[in-house]
């Protein structure tokens, strides 16, 4: 009786042990919740960091080592919160055992801090005002924003000479009282240095002499940063190398001079490329190019293009000579022959230019040269030769840095070309072109731009009638007011289009980049064309609206269009227009 009793003592002891080794073992599963989140986007970045979260998939067997898992994660908690301004914050963990079984963060954020007083002292560099660099007082003292300032101050630093300032001492002392972050800060900006020789790697059909006319890195004078990028990107645009890297010593040499290795790989010189496009008012059309970009060493680029469409016909040939008897100038030499059979007029004609383009900063050009021109053209059952001479003048001041893509900055482009009528005195007339661009970031990534294009133009000099059609201004199209067919925005002869001598076209364009391939594009257009040069009130501005699809190449956006014409001229335009091309509208 004793050892039965013993027996079933001994099972029972061993069965509750089991029980509460097969309860250890069981997962302590939870909820999280954050509570108090003074802003939206923290809360992403809160579960990210908290192991409490990252680790929920794998919960721990018991309450207890779930409550040590919460605590761990109050200072990574605390962290985020100053990072944000939040020098008074108090986070708590709890965990709540009543089903459902959660752990809740009390965030307890407290007020936002704001920069209060802060001194650089940055030894023998004088500095502009610290707001200059974004020590703003007043403004919220998060640690993206200092970082940032830290940052444009020593470029500053870099910009005066300097190539390696450095901080030795960074205090922030914040005051509880007045909920402020002070800052005292101290730069050392290094020894001043001056550009030593820049030696040249990789060359294998390009002259070094070429080379060196295109750097900006001037032996002996003063070390200055924005010269690395900007001689970078002018050997990039030569488009004759597959890879350029400019890269400054790590110190100065014994004669104080900072040397720079310059290391370039060609790419090959010859292209052939290939575009396609279409839109419903313009029909189809394909584009073949053939490009030499290294014909003698010195970068001369031979290009010759052939464009089919349905309502034209083109061929051109190309050449320019850079370094044209100045570094930072070329010269262009092309000849176009074209056929076209529009719906305002049939034109065939052939052109030849020279053009001579100087650089004088590295977002200005100035372009001037002559033209010479023979044209047939036919309007209205009525057919005109001209024999023209021309001498266009162009200014172009583009800051946004991207032709097919521009995200920010601004571009003005101004022609103005007189033409001269060889067969006719007195039969010449003046043609004039504005444009302005304006691309305005609307966060940091620049994902989302908002663009904005007004274009004026006026003809003088001649009446209409002596005016080639050809050369008229038209608008409507994809390039022009989307939503209406091409040419087909402005004076009107039975039903066709006449052209005229005065423009103005505006658009705004909300363009926002939703993944790495693809982006969306809401768009407004307007404008016409004017039989007067003065933009009289011959002509009423016509509107149009629409959506567009942006899948982003290598090369650039491709572009999707569809537009809606808000001044519907029944049974004339159509309830909507399509475009597909390569690049954005503008």
């Amino acid at each position: 009786m004793i050892v039965r009793r013993k027996s079933r003592g001994l099972y029972f002891a061993w069965f509750a042990l089991t029980a509460t080794l097969a309860f250890a073992d069981a997962p302590y599963r939870y909820e999280i919740r954050f509570r108090d989140v003074p802003e939206w986007g923290m809360r992403l970045l809160l579960r990210d960091s908290a192991e409490t979260y990252t680790l929920r998939m794998y919960p721990p067997p018991t309450e207890m080592l779930l409550r040590r898992r919460a605590e761990r994660d109050l200072p990574t908690v605390t962290a985020i919160l100053r990072s944000a301004g939040y020098y008074s914050a108090e986070p708590t963990a709890q965990v709540v055992t009543s089903p459902p079984r959660r752990v809740v963060f009390h965030l307890n954020p407290g007020p936002r801090y704001r920069l209060g007083d802060v001194t650089v002292d940055a030894g023998s560099v004088s500095l502009p005002p610290l707001n200059r660099f974004g020590f703003r007082r007043g403004r919220f003292a998060d640690a993206a924003s200092l970082l940032a300032a830290e940052e444009e101050c020593l470029a500053y630093v870099r910009r005066q000479g300097f190539p390696f300032p450095r901080w030795v001492a960074r205090n922030y002392d914040p005051d509880m009282a007045q909920h402020r972050l002070n800052a005292k800060l101290v730069l050392d900006p290094g020894p001043a240095a001056v550009w030593g020789m820049t030696s040249i790697t990789g060359l294998v059909r390009v002259s070094e002499g070429f080379v060196r006319n295109e750097l900006t890195l001037p032996e002996g004078e003063r070390f200055n940063p924005e010269e690395l990028s900007e001689t970078r990107n002018r050997l990039i645009r030569l488009s004759l190398f597959s890879s350029v890297n400019v890269t400054p010593a790590a110190a100065l040499n014994e004669e104080g001079r900072l040397p720079v290795a310059l290391a370039l790989r060609e790419r090959r010189p010859r292209t052939i490329a290939a575009g396609v496009r279409y839109a419903t008012d313009d029909g189809a059309g394909a584009r073949l190019e053939w490009e030499h970009r290294n014909a003698h060493g010195h970068g001369e680029r031979l290009r010759l293009t052939v464009d089919v469409g349905e309502s034209a016909i083109s061929g051109e040939g190309r050449l320019a000579l850079p370094q044209f008897g100045a570094p930072r100038q070329q010269l262009v030499l092309s000849v176009r022959a074209m056929d076209e059979e529009r719906e305002a007029y049939d034109s065939r004609n052939v052109r030849a230019l020279a053009q001579l383009e100087r650089e004088w900063r590295q977002t200005l050009w100035a372009r001037a040269g002559v033209g010479f021109q023979l044209s047939d053209v036919s309007q209205f059952e009525e057919e005109n030769n001209y024999v023209f001479l021309s001498y266009p003048l162009e200014l172009d001041w583009n800051t946004s840095g991207n032709l097919l893509d521009p995200r920010h900055g601004h571009r003005m482009f101004a022609h103005v070309e007189p033409f001269v009528n060889l067969e006719e005195e007195n039969r010449g007339f003046l043609k004039t072109v504005l444009t302005l661009n304006r691309y305005q970031k609307l966060n940091r990534d620049r994902t989302w731009v908002l663009a904005s294009r007004v274009t004026a133009g006026s003809i003088s000099g001649q009446g209409e009638d002596r005016v080639p059609a050809d050369e008229r201004f038209y608008a409507g199209g994809g390039s022009s007011v989307r939503g209406y067919a091409f040419q087909t925005v402005g004076p009107l002869k039975d039903g066709d289009p006449r052209g005229g001598r005065g423009l103005l076209e505006t658009s705004a364009e909300l363009r926002a980049q939703v993944s790495r391939a693809l982006g969306l594009v809401l768009f407004l257009d307007g404008g016409t064309a004017f039989a007067s040069p003065s933009l009289d009130d011959s002509e009423s501005l016509r509107w149009g609206t629409g959506l567009g699809l942006r899948y982003f190449t290598a090369v650039g956006p491709l572009r999707a269009d569809i537009g809606f014409p808000l001044n519907r001229r029944p049974d004339f335009d159509k309830r909507y227009q399509f475009y597909l091309s390569l690049g954005q509208s503008f």
